[in-house]
């Protein structure tokens, strides 16, 4: 079989990934942007949008695990989940294999991601079915604004920060998060590669130090996202996120007790990176 390549042209990186390619099996322009699947020979498939990759079938769960069950352990009873962005379902299948869970919102702006997840992604895209799952097709940020929920924990599984998404690294938007979250809430947003993104990321941190008593970093390996050490900025009203409110008690494949306590940086490697020390 003759293969042909996808090339990465990724704005917010400084280096390009290329991926080999078996077989196309969508490519169309959505209202919001360009979005491809296609079947690799080492990934499974994978989903791209603007040219830029956001998951593979074969690592999803290193991503997807991570940026929901660190805040959905440090909680100590998460019910009421909304999760901006994530609509190929990663993260609200995550969020849903925990029982005390009455209700996950999932607010993703462009619903074709939404669609194609379930036409080509079933391992990803079967939480949509769950009764406890509500899927709203709008701007992330403008239904903070004007919903008057409230949430336990709220997760931005967003594309990179720039375009659309840019809104959601904003110290207005981190500052609408807090008044949504009640008194023991926890926020989770991805914030790039600790290896290319260092400066966005201690201005992210520091945002959140403005408003929230407890802010952190934790990590993890992603080998198909550009600087593969990849982050994750959380906060919180009351916790230590780095503690475990809960016992790890769902089914996951990467995600532990002891990945948890570990993926935090050391608190004098943090300090060092915000100037602290």
């Amino acid at each position: 079989m003759k293969h042909f390549s996808f090339r990465e042209d990724d704005p917010f990186s400084p280096i390009r990934y290329e991926y080999e390619v078996d077989r196309v099996l969508c490519a169309r322009r959505t209202k919001y942007q360009e979005l491809l699947v296609f079947e690799s020979p080492q990934w499974g498939r994978v989903l791209a949008l603007d040219n830029v990759l956001q998951l593979t079938e074969n690592d999803e769960y290193y991503y997807h695990e991570m940026i929901s069950q660190v805040a959905m352990h440090a909680h100590p009873s998460p019910q009421e989940v909304l999760i901006i962005g994530g609509g190929d379902g990663g993260t609200l299948r995550e969020v849903l294999k925990h029982q005390n869970v009455k209700r996950a919102s999932l607010v993703e702006l462009d619903s074709e991601v939404i669609a194609v997840s379930k036409e080509f992604f079933p391992t990803l895209s079967s939480s949509f079915a769950d009764p406890r799952a509500r899927i709203l097709e709008m701007d992330g940020a403008e239904f903070l604004a004007e919903s008057g929920e409230d949430f336990d924990v709220i997760i931005v599984d967003s594309t990179d920060p720039v375009g659309p998404a840019e809104v959601l690294f904003s110290k207005e938007f981190f500052a609408k998060a807090a008044t949504a979250l009640r008194t023991e809430g926890i926020l989770v947003i991805q914030t790039e590669s600790l290896h290319f993104h260092r400066d966005f990321i201690c201005g992210v941190q520091q945002k959140l130090g403005e408003i929230f008593k407890t802010v952190d970093l934790y990590t993890v390996p992603l080998a198909t996202y550009a600087g593969n050490w990849w982050t994750f900025s959380i906060a919180s009203k009351t916790h230590d996120p780095r503690d475990l409110a809960r016992s790890h008690d769902v089914p996951t494949r990467y995600y532990s007790e002891d990945v948890h306590r570990h993926a935090f940086l050391p608190r004098s490697l943090y300090n060092k990176m915000m100037g602290e020390d």
